[in-house]
């Protein structure tokens, strides 16, 4: 996967920056359509995994 060039990013927490904060975003970050695509998918993808956790698994979260 090939980011862009001159990108100036940092994160304390990526996974949160990606997903909930919004302040990594696939689509100014990676050089080709397809590749920010598959990263918005495979985020869909854990996100769907982690809230059928939560509904399917008593006490999932604390």
């Amino acid at each position: 996967m090939k980011l862009k060039k001159g990108l100036q990013v940092s994160s304390d927490d990526p996974w949160y920056d990606l997903s909930d904060g919004g302040y990594l975003n696939p689509r100014e970050m990676c050089e080709s359509p397809e590749d920010a695509q598959r990263v918005i998918d495979a985020i869909a993808v854990v996100e769907d995994f982690i809230e059928s956790c939560r509904i399917q698994i008593e006490d999932f979260i604390r």
